[in-house]
């Protein structure tokens, strides 16, 4: 296990308070000891997490909701890469994933994945891919920690690959805080591509439209695209800025991702969403879609097309949580 994931997990759920996992899934239930009106505000919305999480969310909300499954440790197994649609590729491990979008003029990255992996094993798997790392031509960084852009400086020395981040995350990426672990402090790119937004990448017959979702880090990023399987189109989202240690993360901060949340499911709904992807994967049930995908027999529904009412609901239980989280303050 590198202690580059170690540290940003770490990082992300309580070391910025200095919290043992203990007190912060302590903290993270709090609520159901308190008594009055915040106690029953929580409730309501764990209440409705669950609800929107059924079945198919439900290590979602495990996860986010009552903290069940937040280590410091997390799974590192790499992933066997491989092909979810047909322009679209998975690579990474069973905590942080690299998507790769096939286009008519070349690959596009969503991240790059750790430094560390990067010889080991973020270039053999895209080879595996039948990915020549020369037609990388883009890579949009998801959010500015070290684990989603350490790779990146590599293809664009290499490559001369664009790299695409917000404002606030090339800010982030070049100067980060004082109290960030040294792991994930790693070498940055060149500053280069600015999106904000509503912009729009486009790369051959591809487009990828980017949406700002501060929270996770102030400049994270949401994506919708569209990926093909056979001879159907569906409308994907990523929202690249997840995991939020609801326990230590300021009010204000916590505030901003739930309205990040809204704002990016409403821009979900009106594109009609119907392919969740995410980059952190310990929590969606990606590992079991693979584990489907791989299933021998006919061909069956692509497990990664939850339908529109499906992915409304997954963000709805990011969002009650959330909710959740600041009632019991």
């Amino acid at each position: 296990m590198s202690r580059l994931a170690k540290a940003c997990l770490a990082y992300a759920l309580c070391v910025n308070a200095g919290l043992t996992l203990t007190a912060w899934a302590a903290q993270a239930r709090s609520g159901d000891a308190a008594g009055g009106p915040a106690a029953a505000a929580v409730t309501a919305h764990r209440v409705a997490a669950k609800r929107a999480a059924g079945s198919r969310w439900r290590t979602a909300y495990d996860f986010l909701c009552l903290g069940a499954n937040r280590t410091p440790h997390p799974d590192e197994t790499p992933l066997e890469p491989r092909k979810l649609f047909d322009n679209l590729a998975i690579l990474g491990d069973r905590s942080t994933a690299i998507y790769a979008l096939q286009t008519s003029a070349g690959v596009l990255l969503i991240d790059s994945g750790p430094a560390a992996k990067l010889h080991t094993q973020t270039l053999p798997s895209l080879r595996k891919l039948r990915i020549d790392p020369a037609a990388v031509k883009y890579i949009v960084i998801t959010h500015g920690h070290g684990d989603h852009f350490g790779g990146s400086s590599y293809f664009q020395e290499h490559y001369g690959t664009r790299i695409v981040a917000t404002s606030e995350d090339w800010g982030l990426m070049e100067h980060p805080p004082a109290d960030m672990p040294r792991e994930l402090t790693v070498w940055a790119p060149k500053r280069d591509l600015v999106v904000h937004d509503g912009d729009v990448i486009k790369l051959g017959d591809t487009t990828v439209e980017t949406f700002a979702i501060p929270g996770h880090t102030a400049g994270a990023l949401g994506l919708l695209f569209v990926v093909r399987d056979g001879g159907k189109n569906f409308m994907s989202g990523l929202f690249g800025g997840l995991i939020i240690a609801d326990a230590v993360t300021p009010t204000e901060q916590l505030h901003r991702y739930v309205q990040s949340i809204a704002h990016f499911a409403a821009i979900a709904k009106r594109e009609r969403v119907e392919v969740e992807l995410e980059n952190h994967i310990m929590f969606d049930n990606t590992y079991g879609k693979l584990q489907a995908l791989s299933m021998p027999g006919p061909a069956a529904a692509n497990p990664f097309v939850v339908g529109t009412a499906g992915y409304q609901d997954f963000l709805k239980v990011l969002s009650e949580c959330a909710q959740a989280a600041l009632a019991a303050r």
